[in-house]
């Protein structure tokens, strides 16, 4: 009977450990990670009040969803 209840609670002790294993592989999420192929551009000079434009590439090297909430010039 000895035998039967040490081998009872090491098949409980390997699933218990299993369980927090997986339950803490879970919880572990990756990260998004914002990078700028092109940090800054000079802009050429323009006649005052004319439109400039330029694209700027934001790029996720994360795992996670990279969300953008604002935007704004310097």
């Amino acid at each position: 009977m000895r035998r039967t209840a040490f081998s009872g609670l090491l098949v409980a002790l390997f699933v218990l450990g299993s369980m927090v294993i997986v339950c803490g592989a879970q919880e572990a999420k990756g990260t998004a990670s914002v990078s700028f192929p092109e940090p800054a551009y000079t802009f050429k000079a323009v006649f005052e009040g004319a439109t400039v434009l330029h694209e700027f590439a934001i790029q996720n090297k994360g795992t996670e969803v990279l969300d953008v909430k604002r935007v704004s010039g310097g």
